[in-house]
């Protein structure tokens, strides 16, 4: 499998065949978005103390498709996680989301994990991002190994399911036999404490959810 970080094995698996995002996929912008925090934070270019998000070192160079995210923190620091994820994934124009999906979906393009189609013409248009199957593949057989084995789970894998399962885009890769012992390995994810951040992350994800649900009901 190529070298793919959490954020681009994120949205490869959640683009659909027409190389976008769906267009009432609001968990999966969200998604989209905290795994760029996290991903920053796994690499220690970012810190967190519970509360607040501040920049703790510069941006490595094949971090380069995260820079939406990093000088989002940057501009804003300190600033809560739930108001970065907000930041890209509520703003009402969908600028800064599509600046995010067009960084890393470039950074796909160049691994050669998806073909870009580029949009122009006289009002614009997103680029889109249609999925190479194989190295979609290649992901969700690289989760399903881990997740359907005993033995410790890794970090990013951890992250990655979250994720997924939180967007709704997990089951689909497992059997109706295999979803017993998916449902016990993501019971085992929630209770580790070590995967605390992760579930924080959820948590934050919820309640952009539900304010969300609040502001249209």
């Amino acid at each position: 499998m190529k070298n793919l970080s959490l954020t681009q094995q994120y949205l490869l698996c959640v683009l659909n065949k027409n190389g976008k995002l769906p267009a009432f996929g609001l968990e999966k912008t969200l998604c989209l978005s905290a795994a760029g925090v996290l991903e920053l934070l796994m690499e220690d270019a970012l810190s967190f103390d519970g509360k607040k998000l501040t920049v703790k070192s510069a941006l490595p160079e094949e971090k380069a498709y995260l820079r939406p995210v990093y000088q989002a923190v940057e501009r804003k620091q300190p600033v809560k996680f739930e108001s970065i994820v907000e930041y890209f994934s509520l703003d009402f124009t969908d600028k800064h989301m599509n600046e995010l999906i067009d960084s890393i979906g470039a950074s796909l393009a160049k691994k050669g994990c998806v073909q870009r189609e580029e949009k122009s013409g006289l009002f614009g248009g997103k680029d889109l991002y249609i999925p190479n199957e194989a190295d979609v593949d290649a992901v969700v057989q690289s989760i399903r190994a881990e997740l359907l084995e005993d033995g410790e789970l890794s970090e990013d894998v951890v992250a990655l399911t979250m994720l997924l399962h939180k967007s709704g885009d997990l089951k689909q890769y497992f059997s109706a036999y295999e979803k017993k012992d998916l449902k016990k390995r993501l019971k085992e994810i929630k209770n580790d404490p070590q995967n605390e951040m992760v579930q924080k992350t959820v948590e934050y994800i919820d309640s952009l959810l539900c304010l969300v649900i609040v502001a249209i009901s």
